[in-house]
C-alpha cells in the first residue's frame, strides 16, 4: 500500500466539514437536483455570499446574480461542490501544528493564484471561470495535506529547503516522506471529482522543462495559465527587492498566452485589486503592493545598477583562525565594494553559501567540523555550488595539498601570505565568470523570448484558422466548437440553448449583377450589423456563403425570436451603396431551441435550417421557427 493510500485510509488528510460535507455527499447522488443543492447552501450565509460574488465576477451577462438558486444554476453542481470544498478548507485550516508552514501565506498565495486563473480564463477560453478559480485555489493543496498529516516531518522538510533552496521542494519531500505535494494533491483532487482536464496540467506545471503537450492544446494552455498564475502569486508575496525580477519573468511567460506588454499592467493591477477585495471576504492577508508601473520603475533602476562594468562580488571567507579570517576580509575590503560574509567553520560556510549564493568562496583546508575539501565537494554536488568560484588556502604549500584541492573541485589555491593587489588579481577570474554567466542568462532569456514569440505566432495562426478572413467573424469550424461547448454547458446546467441561421436574401443576384467585389462588401456590412445588433452573450459566426449562425446560450425560444426580429429589422433598415445605386439588405432567419428530445447539436442546427427554408418559402425577409408549441 502506498504512502498516499495509507493516509487516505487513516483520515489524516484535510477534508471538508459541515455544509461543505453535506454538499459533497449530496452531489454524489445520481438524482440530486440543483434546487436541493441550493437549499443546503442557503443554510450557510458565508458560503452563499461567496458563491453569489463569484458568480457575478465570472458572469458575462449584464443582469447580476442575486440569489443562491441562480448562482447554483449558473455554476452547476460540480463547480458548486468544489467551491464549497475549497472555501471550507480555507475556514478550517487557517493554522495548524506544522511550525515552519506559513498557513496564512499559503492561503494568500492560493487565493491570488485562483483569481489569476479566473482572470486568465477571460482571455483564454479553455474552461469556465468558476472552474479555473477552484483549480487555482486547490493547485497547491498537497502542501497543506503534508503539513496536516506530517506536521513534524514537514517542518523538517521546510527547514531543509531553507538550508538548501537550490533543490526543489519535491526533492526534499520525497527524501523525507517518500511522497510529494503534487502526488498528494492530485490524489485528493481526483477523489473530490476534479476533472482530468485539470489534474493532468496540475501534475506537470511546476516542471519548467515539461513540453509534452501540443502548443495549441487545451492542456498546454491550462499548464501555461497555472505557471503564470503561480508566478503572479509568488510576486504578490515576494519582498520588494525581488519583485522587479519576478515581474520581468512573468511578462516573458505572459507572451506565450498572447498577453502583450501593454496589457500586462492593467491585468496585474486588476487581479491584485480583486485579491485585496477577496482577502477581506475570506479573512486572508493580502500584501499592499505598489502598482505595476511602480514595480517596473524599480526594475529599471535595478537593471541599471547591475550594468556596472566593475561588478562587486559576494564572497564567503571561511577560516577557523579568527585573526587570519579578519586579515583576509580586510584585504578584500581594500579599494573594493565586495560584500563579505565570515564563517568560522565548514558547516556555517555551507549554510551561508546556500543562503546568500556567493560568487566566491575562500576556504581554509583545515576548517573545523567540515574541512575545506569536504566543503568543496559538498558545494560541487549542488547546481548552484558548481557555479561558485572556490579558492582554497592552507598553511602548507606542498604539492599534495594542491592536488587534493583541485581533485575536490577547487578553482584555485592561495598562499597564506598574499597582498591585497595579489588577492584582487586572483578574483578577476571570478569576475569574468560572473560576467559570462550573466551574458549566458541574457542569451537564455532571449532564446525563451524567441520561443515565446514563436508560440504566439503559432497561436495566432491557430486563431486565423478559426476566423473568416472576409468578415472577421468566427468561421464554420469555430462555430461548431463554440456550439459544442454551449451544448455541453446547457446539458450540465439545464439552461436553454437556442440557435439562429441567418441567410441574406437574393444574394446570388447581387453577385451576378454587381460582381463578387460588391458581394464581399455586402457580406462585410451584414456581418458588422449583426455584430453590433446582437446581444453581448450571443456568438455570431459565418458558416458559409451568405449564411450566418447565431448561438444564443441561456435563451429560450420567445426571447430568441424577439432577438432575431431585432436583427432582421436592423438589417432591413440599412441601405447599402453599391456603385451608383443603394440596395436594401434583407435576411431570412430560422430559429430553433434545444428540447429534451433533441439528440445532438447537429440536429438543433438542422431544425433551424428547416425553419430558414420555411421563411424563404413564405416570401423572405422574415423570422420563422418550427417549434411554435414551445411558446406560452
Amino acid at each position: 500500500m502506498t504512502q498516499v493510500e495509507q493516509l487516505k485510509l487513516s483520515g489524516q488528510l484535510p477534508s471538508p466539514r459541515g455544509i461543505a460535507l453535506a454538499v459533497l455527499e449530496l452531489s454524489r447522488r445520481e438524482n440530486t437536483t440543483l434546487g436541493e443543492i441550493a437549499r443546503v447552501v442557503q443554510t450557510d450565509p458565508a458560503l452563499s455570499g461567496r458563491l453569489i460574488k463569484l458568480a457575478n465576477t465570472a458572469s458575462h451577462i449584464a443582469r447580476p446574480v442575486v440569489s443562491v438558486q441562480e448562482a447554483v444554476v449558473r455554476q452547476g453542481i460540480a463547480t458548486v461542490r468544489h467551491l464549497a470544498l475549497g472555501f471550507s478548507l480555507v475556514d478550517q485550516y487557517r493554522d495548524g501544528a506544522c511550525e515552519a508552514f506559513d498557513y496564512k501565506a499559503y492561503w494568500s498565495h492560493s487565493l491570488l493564484m485562483a483569481l489569476s486563473m479566473q482572470a486568465l480564463g477571460a482571455r483564454v477560453h479553455v474552461a469556465a471561470a468558476d472552474e479555473l478559480f477552484v483549480c487555482g485555489l486547490l493547485a497547491q493543496v498537497g502542501k497543506l495535506a503534508l503539513a496536516t498529516a506530517y506536521p513534524d516531518e514537514y517542518n523538517m522538510v521546510l527547514m531543509a529547503l531553507h538550508a538548501n533552496p537550490t533543490q526543489a521542494i519535491i526533492v526534499h519531500e520525497r527524501n523525507r516522506l517518500e511522497t510529494d505535494h503534487i502526488e498528494m494533491g492530485i490524489v485528493m483532487m481526483s477523489d473530490w471529482g476534479m476533472p482530468k482536464v485539470f489534474t493532468g496540467p496540475l501534475t506537470h506545471y511546476e516542471d519548467p522543462d515539461h513540453q509534452n503537450y501540443g502548443h495549441d492544446s487545451r492542456a498546454n494552455s491550462l499548464m501555461l495559465m497555472l505557471r503564470l498564475s503561480h508566478r503572479l502569486a509568488d510576486l504578490g508575496l515576494a519582498h520588494a527587492d525581488v519583485r522587479p525580477k519576478l515581474l520581468k519573468e512573468w511578462m516573458t511567460l505572459a507572451v506565450e498566452l498572447d498577453i502583450p506588454q501593454e496589457a500586462a499592467g492593467r491585468f496585474i493591477d486588476e487581479v491584485i485589486d480583486s485579491w485585496r477585495e477577496w482577502s477581506e471576504l475570506l479573512r486572508i492577508p493580502a500584501a499592499a503592493l505598489p502598482s505595476f508601473a511602480e514595480i517596473c520603475h524599480g526594475h529599471h533602476e535595478s537593471a541599471e545598477g547591475a550594468a556596472e562594468t566593475d561588478m562587486p562580488l559576494r564572497i564567503v571567507v571561511a577560516n577557523g583562525n579568527a585573526i587570519n579570517r579578519r586579515k583576509t576580509m580586510a584585504l578584500l575590503a581594500e579599494n573594493s565594494e565586495h560584500t563579505i560574509y565570515p564563517a568560522e567553520n565548514g558547516n556555517t560556510a555551507l549554510a551561508l553559501a546556500m543562503e546568500v549564493l556567493p560568487h566566491v568562496i575562500i576556504a581554509h583546508v583545515d576548517l573545523p567540523l567540515l574541512d575545506g575539501l569536504e566543503l568543496c565537494q559538498a558545494l560541487r554536488a549542488t547546481d548552484e555550488g558548481r557555479r561558485m568560484h572556490i579558492l582554497m588556502t592552507s598553511d602548507d604549500h606542498g604539492e599534495d595539498q594542491l592536488t587534493h584541492a583541485y581533485e575536490a573541485g577547487a578553482d584555485g589555491y592561495l598562499p597564506a601570505t598574499l597582498s591585497a593587489k595579489g588577492l584582487h588579481t586572483r578574483l578577476r577570474a571570478a569576475q569574468r565568470l560572473v560576467m559570462l554567466q550573466t551574458a549566458w542568462e541574457k542569451d537564455r532569456m532571449q532564446l525563451r523570448q524567441i520561443a515565446a514569440e514563436l508560440a504566439v505566432a503559432n497561436r495566432r495562426l491557430a486563431t486565423a484558422a478559426l476566423t473568416d478572413l472576409l468578415t472577421g467573424l468566427p468561421n464554420r469550424r469555430s462555430a461548431m466548437d463554440q456550439l459544442e461547448q454551449a451544448w455541453s454547458a446547457a446539458s450540465r446546467s439545464g439552461l436553454p440553448l437556442t440557435v439562429m441561421v441567418v441567410d441574406i436574401d437574393h444574394f446570388k443576384s447581387i453577385n451576378d449583377t454587381y460582381g463578387h467585389a460588391a458581394g464581399d462588401m455586402v457580406l462585410r456590412e451584414a456581418a458588422a450589423i449583426l455584430r453590433t445588433s446582437a446581444r453581448r452573450e450571443d456568438s455570431i459566426c459565418r458558416i458559409g456563403g451568405e449564411e450566418f449562425l447565431v448561438i444564443c446560450p441561456n435563451t429560450d425560444l420567445p426571447s430568441a425570436m424577439q432577438s432575431a426580429e431585432r436583427l432582421r429589422a436592423n438589417l432591413s433598415a440599412k441601405r447599402i451603396a453599391i456603385g451608383q445605386t443603394e440596395k436594401t439588405l434583407t435576411v431570412s432567419i430560422g430559429v430553433a431551441t434545444r428540447e429534451s428530445d433533441t439528440p445532438d447539436m447537429d440536429a438543433l442546427v438542422s431544425i433551424a435550417d428547416q425553419a430558414l427554408y420555411a421563411a424563404k418559402e413564405a416570401g423572405r425577409n422574415q423570422t420563422c421557427t418550427r417549434q411554435q408549441s414551445l411558446f406560452p
